[in-house]
């Protein structure tokens, strides 16, 4: 190996090692993030980055929903909502969503069958941007359709 090769080959090794110490850096101060978080607010729910649910225990249960389904109609989420909480009614569901729709934190989108509610973009981009994750949007299919 000529010497050309091996200063080549440590360039290399050094600039991948500067591009795990800088993601190493970022992924720490997330970690820091989190437990400021936890401090404060003794959790870090989803209501931590909607502040608007804090105080509607059944509008932050369907919130959960959506993120755990990605979306979901009515009908599921009734469903969903009555498996966790014991019970739940479609219109109460309903008037939930129209709720959470006027507070833009989740949209209605065309299903196969009818309307499926998600969340709305800025909803995943807040909460991802809180816990510290750097996913670009484009890279979560099943909230962008």
């Amino acid at each position: 190996m000529q010497d050309s090769d091996l200063l080549s080959e440590i360039q290399e090794l050094k600039r991948n090692l500067q591009v795990a110490f800088e993601v190493l850096a970022e992924i720490a101060q997330s970690y820091i993030r989190l437990l400021n978080l936890y401090a404060e607010y003794g959790g870090i729910g989803i209501d931590v980055a909607i502040p608007e649910i804090r105080n509607d225990p059944i509008a932050r249960e369907i919130v959960k929903i959506l993120f755990d389904l990605r979306r979901a109609n009515v009908s599921q989420i009734t469903r969903e909502l009555k498996g966790r909480r014991g019970k739940a009614s479609r219109n109460t569901v309903r008037a939930k969503l129209n709720e959470l729709k006027n507070l833009g934190v989740v949209v209605e989108v065309p299903g196969e069958r009818g309307k499926v509610y998600t969340l709305s973009k800025d909803v995943v981009k807040r909460w991802l941007d809180l816990i510290g994750i750097p996913i670009k949007l484009e890279h979560i299919k099943d909230y962008l359709r």
